[in-house]
């Protein structure tokens, strides 16, 4: 349904729904969670994310690893030097 790179719009899309659930259940008289809930569910969604692509993205995993070191053999990533 969705791919790797959709995260931003898996996040809207829960944000979004969340949102709609909340004003249907509220037009029928059901208080099922308020906006502070909604909001501290899109937080840890959101928090999740930056982890995730924090971490992806910043050659922390083994593909990373092997991704930096074929870099900085074609000299296209600062590698640091020994004293």
């Amino acid at each position: 349904m969705f791919e790797n790179n959709d995260m931003e719009d898996i996040l809207r899309y829960l944000a979004g729904f969340l949102v709609s659930l909340q004003l249907l259940l509220k037009s029928f008289g059901f208080e099922f969670f308020n906006n502070e809930q909604i909001d501290a569910v899109v937080n840890v969604a959101s928090f999740l994310f930056i982890l995730y692509f924090g971490a992806k993205h910043n050659y922390l995993g083994k593909k990373g690893q092997a991704q930096k070191a074929l870099l900085q053999e074609a000299g296209l990533e600062k590698s640091k030097k020994t004293k």
